[in-house]
């Protein structure tokens, strides 16, 4: 019995297990942050990149999206009475 719970992981450590990679490394930086605040600075600055870079591709895909939605609406057939 007390072997297993010697190798029983903590619910903590269970959420780890599944984030991404990167959610990982923030998650443990984030505990000594007080410690490294200009590194933290830069970090955050970079988080806001990352996540603007991802929304501008998303935008685009968007616009993308939404233009050929317009074309395809415009391009309706118009039936034409011949004498």
């Amino acid at each position: 019995m007390e072997e297993s719970r010697a190798h029983a992981i903590p619910d903590e450590d269970k959420h780890d297990e599944m984030a991404c990679p990167f959610c990982l490394v923030m998650n443990t930086l984030a505990r000594s942050k007080r410690k490294h605040s200009a590194f933290f600075h830069h970090l955050t600055n970079a988080q806001i990149e990352l996540l603007q870079a991802f929304k501008s591709v998303i935008d685009q895909q968007i616009s993308d999206l939404e233009d050929k939605k317009n074309m395809a609406d415009t391009k309706k057939a118009t039936k034409i009475e011949v004498e």
